[in-house]
C-alpha cells in the first residue's frame, strides 16, 4: 500500500513536471531555422540568423501566449553605427497567431538619418512545428 502510494506520488509529480516543462518551452533551433528560412523565402529578410537566433532562443512561448511582448533593440549592419534596428514578438490570443515586427534603419553614408523598413510576419505553431508562415515588407 505504502510502495503504491509513493508510485502514484511520484508519477503525479513527473507528469506535473513534465507539462510545467512543456508549457515553458523556449524556441528551439530547429523552429528558428525553419521559421528563418519561410521568412527568407518570402521576402528577403534584412537580418542574419544569429541575430534572429539571439532573439528568438531565450524567449518562453507560453509566455507570449499569455500576453507577454519581447523586444529587443539589435543591429543589422556588420559596423557600428546609430542607425538601430528593432525587432518585437507577440502573440494574438484571437488568431493564435504569433507577430514578429522588424523595424530596419538602414545606414546610408550620405544621409544624415536612417531610412527605415517595417516588415510584419505572422506564424503558427502546431505540435511544434511552425506553419502559416507570412512576412510582408510594410512600410519603406
Amino acid at each position: 500500500m505504502m510502495f503504491s502510494r509513493l508510485f502514484v506520488s511520484l508519477f503525479f509529480s513527473f507528469t506535473l513536471l513534465s507539462c510545467n516543462f512543456s508549457l515553458s518551452q523556449n524556441f528551439n533551433t530547429s523552429q528558428i531555422k525553419i521559421l528563418f528560412e519561410e521568412f527568407n523565402k518570402q521576402s528577403q529578410t534584412p537580418f542574419s540568423y544569429k541575430i534572429f537566433k539571439d532573439f528568438l532562443k531565450d524567449i518562453k512561448i507560453e509566455d507570449l501566449k499569455k500576453g507577454k511582448e519581447f523586444e529587443k533593440e539589435v543591429l543589422f549592419e556588420n559596423f557600428d553605427c546609430e542607425c538601430k534596428d528593432v525587432m518585437k514578438i507577440s502573440y494574438d490570443k484571437t488568431s493564435k497567431t504569433f507577430i514578429l515586427k522588424i523595424n530596419e534603419a538602414s545606414f546610408v553614408k550620405d544621409l544624415d538619418w536612417c531610412p527605415e523598413h517595417s516588415y510584419i510576419g505572422t506564424f503558427e505553431i502546431k505540435e511544434d512545428k511552425i506553419i502559416n508562415t507570412e512576412f510582408n515588407l510594410v512600410a519603406g
